[in-house]
């Protein structure tokens, strides 16, 4: 297969993209179509933010930043009369910056007046903002799968409290120039820029800039993917065969000899090992490294963000081996100018890797998981169908974990702590955390710090799933340590 240059390659699929839209609507390449979409386009090329070394952090003296999971809560818990879940605040409030991944919308039931939509609508009060404020959380991203339950005005009513809170927040904007940006902290060390992105989101969640006479769209920073199944010899004949076998004049036979195959929505690729694989879009890419390089132009340390449940089973589960395009990303990430990488998405959490001596949590699991999901009319239709036309009363709560329900992976987490001296990291501290998966609703998805015995079965988990990237933890009093070379 011969290879186009990029630039070529990227024009000649945006011709073909256009060309099917305008045979899909009947329209015609008129100047004013052209005109329309006319001045200076991003970069489709990842490698452009890649060529030049990025500048050193120049943060100084001692900085210490607090990384935890997804804040996945529907009611205040700052105050809670918990002394336990106490002593994990405490290490969130002992450092110098604390991060972390708004899961879920907020706002006040009683003045909010946009509805809901999906199956699932995570909820939290309006009170969060200052909540999460008082837990000691100052930057957090919004951007990942539940941003807009509730639509565009749930979103930015859940970035206008945040702010209100004092909090910085990134990943979501009025456009997607505001989404992508990144948000910026000043402390005494100096600046803290945050850069924060999802791959997984529901539909026309993605932020747009105006063009044309099209208007700009709040949304967040989203990278898209595609996914590639790679298949051996024989099942690629197969493949082949059935999209034969289903071919017509809009999408014709493969070739007898096609190593690629389009077979309804899935792509299908002749390998060597099969498996699956991601592709990302090049623009969402390139875009969001020079937001990083961006970032790094204006602040002393960069940290970059994703929300992502992509997996290399395809299914949203809690497999610890990241996706392939996740650690190429990442490490692209570092060499644009990130100081610290943060995965969120799963749930469960992944492995750690020192590149180029910049930390990179693959998976940082939850930090709550005890949120309110509402549901939509046709979802309580979908989900309990009833003969008189309206949908029955929920049933009682169930006293116990349902069966079927959260896998046990969900309730370990930890808070990782990292800790720099004049900008470079020289240690991360992981404090095992136990988020109640426990038959007690009350405790049930609150972080606690771990007993001795969990704490150790956890930290051997995160030992486990970093081995491949050769870091090396070591466990003193039940707390994880890496020491950075």
């Amino acid at each position: 297969m011969s290879h186009l240059p990029l630039g070529r390659l990227v024009a000649g699929v945006l011709t073909v993209a256009l060309a099917s839209v305008m045979a899909m609507t009947g329209a015609r390449a008129q100047e004013p179509v052209a005109a329309d979409v006319a001045g200076p386009h991003p970069s489709h090329d990842p490698l452009d933010f890649l060529q030049a070394p990025p500048k050193p952090s120049t943060l100084k003296g001692k900085f210490s930043l607090v990384g935890v999971g997804e804040l996945l809560y529907s009611r205040p818990m700052a105050d809670r009369d918990d002394p336990e879940l106490q002593k994990v605040l405490e290490i969130v409030r002992a450092g110098d910056v604390a991060i972390a991944n708004r899961e879920g919308p907020i706002f006040d039931a009683e003045t909010f007046s946009a509805t809901g939509y999906g199956h699932g609508m995570l909820w939290g009060d309006g009170s969060l903002g200052r909540d999460t404020k008082a837990m000691g959380i100052d930057m957090v991203t919004l951007a990942n799968n539940h941003s807009t339950d509730w639509g565009e005005a749930g979103l930015l009513e859940t970035q206008r409290l945040h702010e209100e809170a004092g909090i910085v927040t990134v990943g979501a904007g009025r456009n997607l120039q505001e989404a992508r940006r990144a948000g910026i902290l000043d402390t005494p060390q100096g600046r803290i820029a945050l850069v924060g992105t999802a791959s997984t989101f529901k539909a026309n969640a993605t932020a747009n800039d105006a063009v044309g006479m099209v208007g700009a769209r709040p949304g967040i920073s989203t990278l898209r993917t595609r996914t590639i199944r790679r298949v051996d010899a024989q099942q690629m004949a197969a493949i082949r065969k059935l999209a034969s076998d289903f071919a017509s004049t809009r999408r014709p036979a493969p070739a007898a000899d096609a190593r690629e195959v389009t077979l309804g929505d899935q792509i299908y690729r002749l390998a060597d090992t099969p498996g699956l694989a991601y592709e990302m879009d090049l623009y969402d890419h390139a875009g969001l490294l020079k937001a990083v390089r961006d970032a790094k132009e204006e602040a002393d340390l960069v940290v970059f963000t994703i929300h992502a449940h992509e997996s290399p089973t395809g299914m949203d589960d809690d497999t610890p081996t990241p996706p392939d395009f996740l650690m190429t990303l990442f490490r692209n990430t570092v060499d644009a100018g990130a100081d610290v990488v943060l995965g969120h998405g799963p749930h469960s959490m992944r492995g750690i890797e020192i590149y180029k001596g910049k930390p990179i949590f693959y998976g940082m699991g939850v930090f709550f998981i005890n949120g309110e999901i509402k549901a939509l009319q046709e979802s309580m239709f979908r989900m309990f169908p009833d003969a008189s036309g309206r949908p029955p009363p929920p049933p009682p709560r169930e006293r116990s974990v349902r069966p079927g329900g959260n896998p046990a992976t969900w309730y370990d987490s930890v808070v990782a702590v990292t800790d720099f001296e004049d900008g470079k990291p020289v240690q991360v501290r992981l404090y095992p955390l136990d988020v109640g998966n426990t038959y007690d609703r009350s405790r049930r998805g609150i972080p606690h710090l771990a007993d001795p015995e969990n704490a150790r079965r956890i930290l051997a988990d995160v030992q486990r799933y970093s081995e491949p990237f050769g870091t090396r933890i070591e466990i003193e009093d039940n707390i994880g340590i890496i020491r950075i070379h």
